[in-house]
C-alpha cells in the first residue's frame, strides 16, 4: 500500500506537504509543488484512507445516515427505507459530503458511530422519538429526524400528514359505498398511530365507526390469520386499510391462500404507492408518500444546518394523496 511517506520521498517534500495537499489545504502549499503531488500520487495508485482524514480534519465532510435495527429483518428490505436513502445518497454528494449509513440496535451506539467517524451531521431514518433527547444532548451536530412525533420542542424534522392518509383512506372507501371497515398495521409506533386515527375519525364522522374488533396488529399477528378472523367476522368487513403496500402485497397473498378475491370478496388500500403496487393483481389502490421531496427536503434543511448552525429549527409536514386504482370495488346500490 503506498503511504504519504513513499509520495513524499518520490516528490522530494515533506511528509506534512503531502498531507496538506492531500487534505486540499491549498494556502499553505505552492500550486506547483501541489499539482506535482498529486501526480506521483495518482502514478503510484496512493489511495486515501477516507477514516483517517475524517480524525484529522476539522471538516470531515462525512453524513452519516442512521436506521433502526431490527432483528427479525434487513431494515435495506424495507422498501421505504431503501428509496429515501437511495434518494439521500444521490443529494448530498453532490455538495461534497461521503454518506456513512449504520444500523443501530441502541442509542448509546449513535454517540459512539457519529463520534468514531467525526460525521459532521447526521439523518435518522425510524422511530427514535424516545431518544431524542438523549441523542441532541449528546451531540452537538446537525441531526435530521424523519417521521417523528416526539414533543421533544426544537427538533429538525421531516414527515408526512399520515392522519390526512388515513382519513383518505376511509373517505375512498366510503365514496365507493363501503360502510363496514377493518384497519391492519403496526399500531404501536406514533406514525401508524396517526395513520389509525385519521382513519377512525373520518369513519366515526360519517357515522360508521370503526370498531376495536376491526384494528388488527400486523405484523404480530398473520396476514392469513387476520383475513380468517375477518371471513368469521359478524358483520363481515368489505375493506380493509393496509398501512404499507409491502404488507398490503403479504394480505394479497394471504387472500390466495383463503380463497378471498380482491376486490370481489374485500377490497384494500395500501399505503406509500411503491412500484410493488402498480403490478399486483389487481394494482392496489393507495396513499401516495412523495419520497423523493421527503428526501430533498430533509437534505436542504440538512444543507442550511451545517452552513448556517443558529438557523431555526424546521419541522415540515408534506402532503400526501390518494392514488386509486382497481382493488376497492364499488359497493353502492
Amino acid at each position: 500500500m503506498v503511504t504519504l511517506k513513499d509520495i513524499a520521498r518520490q516528490a522530494g517534500v515533506s511528509i506534512m506537504t503531502v498531507s496538506r495537499v492531500m487534505n486540499d489545504q491549498q494556502g499553505k502549499v505552492s500550486s506547483q509543488t501541489a499539482e506535482k503531488v498529486r501526480r506521483i500520487a495518482e502514478e503510484m495508485g496512493y489511495i486515501p484512507n477516507s477514516s483517517a482524514r475524517s480524525l484529522a480534519a476539522r471538516s470531515s465532510k462525512i453524513i452519516a445516515v442512521i436506521l433502526r435495527d431490527e432483528p427479525a429483518v434487513n431494515p435495506l428490505e424495507i422498501p421505504y427505507n431503501s428509496a429515501f436513502l437511495g434518494r439521500i445518497i444521490r443529494i448530498l454528494p453532490a455538495y461534497g459530503y461521503s454518506i456513512m449509513v449504520h444500523f443501530v440496535k441502541d442509542f448509546s451506539d449513535i454517540t459512539f458511530w457519529l463520534k468514531s467517524w467525526n460525521a459532521q451531521g447526521a439523518v435518522f431514518l425510524g422511530i427514535f422519538d424516545r431518544e431524542i433527547r438523549q441523542i441532541r444532548s449528546d451531540n452537538q451536530i446537525p441531526l435530521i429526524f424523519t417521521d417523528s412525533y416526539s414533543n421533544v420542542r426544537r427538533i429538525d424534522n421531516v414527515g408526512i400528514d399520515d392522519y390526512r392518509g388515513g382519513q383518505l383512506a376511509a373517505e375512498c372507501f366510503l365514496s365507493h359505498g363501503h360502510t363496514c371497515l377493518a384497519f391492519a398495521g403496526p399500531i404501536s409506533t406514533g406514525v401508524i398511530s396517526e395513520r389509525l386515527q385519521g382513519f377512525s375519525d373520518a369513519l366515526q364522522s360519517a357515522g360508521h365507526p370503526l370498531s376495536r374488533e376491526q384494528t388488527h396488529a400486523f405484523p404480530d399477528r398473520s396476514a392469513e390469520e387476520i383475513l380468517r378472523t375477518i371471513l368469521k367476522s359478524d358483520p363481515r368487513p368489505t375493506g380493509l386499510f393496509v398501512t404499507s403496500d409491502d404488507f398490503a402485497a403479504e394480505f394479497y397473498s394471504a387472500a390466495a391462500k383463503c380463497r378471498i378475491s380482491i376486490p370481489k370478496d374485500l377490497s384494500l388500500i395500501g399505503f406509500d404507492d411503491f412500484p410493488i403496487s402498480k403490478t399486483l393483481v389487481p394494482p392496489l389502490t393507495t396513499i401516495r408518500q412523495d419520497i423523493d421531496e421527503k428526501a430533498r427536503q430533509t437534505c436542504r434543511i440538512l444543507l442550511d444546518r451545517l452552513k448556517n448552525p443558529g438557523s431555526p429549527t424546521e419541522n415540515l409536514c408534506l402532503d400526501v394523496a390518494l392514488t386509486e386504482r382497481k382493488s376497492v370495488k364499488e359497493c353502492n346500490p
